[in-house]
């Protein structure tokens, strides 16, 4: 049988080993994929506000629409549109910031007056809340600073630099070509159902104008009336306006055309080049775009 001093010497040694390995653990550095960020809400704004070229204006859309700047950020997701789609896959992904381009409740103010009863924006609100998300509205500013983010995104997309006439970053000059080539491009570049065109599809244009989104039939209208833009691409209008300012323009045998493509296609690719743009200066989460995509979808001819 061993002695009793052989079992203290076993306790010894262990307590002893153990005692040296707790030591020696406190004096390692971290472990880096250890770390938990320190990176809040207000930091990704105030670096947001600091990189843009233009003055940060106090009347402005571009506020939060859920979370405050204390939040703590996991990770950044930029989208065109906050759809309850783009929220969900945003919190599966660990990315509690979203930089949204346009509204997230169905108005361009996201006033919520209309909706304090309604069972869709209940429903899309209590998710947001429940997962502490982060939701701020990029919209004014991003087109404000020079050049504009995304218009910067969208030629990217369209590989339309080398169109681009360089006094203008809305104006462009193409080989000739007819309207109707033009539109079967983008629908096919977009896969699409909703481009629209007003005008003769045999008209042959070389010099186009860019409206993304929706800037208001009076600047769309402005654009066609210049002498160097036969043909407008734009996001959408209100069809009593501008489209009928191009149908009348038509019936005076003016050289007129306009193809929309929907809002959602003319502007989401300058959200894909935001989060390039915020990788550039935001380096302690992962930033990834996350596409709204088309709303609409249309039957088969």
């Amino acid at each position: 049988m061993k002695s009793r001093n052989y079992y203290f010497l076993v306790l010894f040694c262990v307590c002893w080993i153990l005692t040296t390995s707790l030591r020696d653990r406190a004096f390692l550095p971290p472990d880096p994929k250890r770390e938990v960020t320190s990176l809040t809400a207000g930091d990704v704004v105030s670096a947001i506000k600091k990189n843009v070229t233009c003055t940060w204006q106090e009347e402005t859309v571009d506020t939060y629409k859920s979370g405050t700047d204390q939040t703590q950020v996991t990770g950044i997701a930029t989208t065109f549109l906050a759809t309850l789609d783009v929220l969900q896959r945003a919190q599966k992904q660990g990315l509690n910031m979203i930089i949204t381009h346009e509204p997230t409740y169905y108005n361009h103010f996201d006033d919520s007056d209309f909706f304090q009863s309604d069972p869709v924006f209940l429903a899309k609100k209590s998710f947001i809340d429940e997962h502490n998300l982060v939701v701020f509205r990029f919209h004014d500013h991003w087109h404000r600073t020079s050049p504009d983010g995304i218009y910067q995104g969208v030629v990217a997309n369209l590989d339309w630099q080398k169109y681009r006439v360089q006094s203008d970053e809305m104006i462009f000059k193409f080989p000739d070509q007819s309207v109707e080539e033009m539109a079967v491009y983008l629908s096919e570049h977009y896969d699409t159902y909703s481009v629209r065109v007003v005008g003769d599809p045999t008209m042959v244009f070389s010099k186009l104008a860019m409206a993304a989104g929706a800037p208001g039939s009076q600047a769309q209208i402005n654009l066609l009336r210049r002498d160097d833009v036969e043909i407008l691409i734009a996001g959408e209008t209100h069809e009593w306006e501008t489209v009928e300012w191009v149908r009348d323009a038509v019936t005076q045998g003016r050289k007129k055309a306009m193809i929309l493509v929907g809002h959602a296609n003319s502007e989401e690719a300058g959200m894909e080049y935001c989060a390039e743009w915020l990788s550039g200066f935001i380096k302690d989460v992962p930033i990834k775009f996350l596409p709204a995509g088309d709303p609409f979808w249309g039957p088969s001819k």
